[in-house]
């Protein structure tokens, strides 16, 4: 954490919380998103094409559909026509105030952004998000649909044991970069989610990734 000394008692609170435990949900009524903000990404993560990602850059097993926004593989680079929306809805300055209660900052950098989607089947192999880049800090992961089974978020904490998080729409989980964790084989349905990366460095990435292995039939 940084810049502790103008954390309030309860962000100093949260941001140890976070550290202890690994994993933060937050419901609807504690995230400061307005009903349009919501209606705003929504409508960004209409009609995106995505590609079928088999394998990650950690060199986990995946079957998920991921439209990028934002990527690191050498630097911050924006990706995507929308990406500019987009940022300004993710890391407006009434989320980066929210962001410190965890991270202990506001001076952060949206290193990576995409858009998950997963249907019946599908699935994210266990990893942690820093052997993608030891600079994440914080991964936020914006929740949209209710009606699918399966596709429990799962941790895999040495202090706690295997945890599961069952977040539904307009929620949002918060995730330790540090902690291993999976995405457990969606049943029925489909889960919408967009997965911010978040760090408080904004230069090079300091590790030499490999490419996501894309899948050579197309997305649904």
């Amino acid at each position: 954490m940084t810049e502790n000394a103008t954390l309030s008692a309860e962000e100093i609170s949260a941001a140890r919380t976070f550290v202890d435990n690994g994993t933060l949900m937050y419901t609807h009524a504690q995230i400061p998103l307005a009903a349009e903000d919501w209606q705003q990404l929504e409508t960004l993560l209409q009609g995106l094409a995505y590609d079928h990602v088999v394998g990650g850059d950690a060199a986990e097993a995946h079957s998920v559909r991921v439209c990028r926004f934002f990527n690191d593989v050498e630097n911050p680079e924006a990706l995507h026509p929308r990406s500019a929306q987009l940022h300004n809805l993710v890391m407006s300055p009434k989320m980066r105030r929210f962001y410190r209660r965890f991270t202990g900052s506001e001076n952060l950098c949206l290193r990576r952004c995409q858009a998950n989607l997963m249907q019946a089947g599908d699935f994210i192999g266990i990893h942690k998000d820093q052997d993608s880049n030891p600079d994440y800090i914080a991964t936020v992961v914006f929740h949209f649909a209710d009606d699918y089974l399966g596709g429990d978020f799962v941790t895999h904490d040495e202090r706690s044991g295997a945890q599961h998080f069952h977040p539904g729409a307009h929620t949002m989980l918060v995730n330790n970069c540090t902690i291993p964790h999976e995405v457990a084989p969606v049943e029925q349905g489909s889960r919408l989610t967009l997965a911010c990366f978040l760090s408080t460095e904004f230069g090079p990435s300091r590790n030499t990734r490999k490419a996501f292995e894309v899948a050579n039939r197309p997305a649904t």
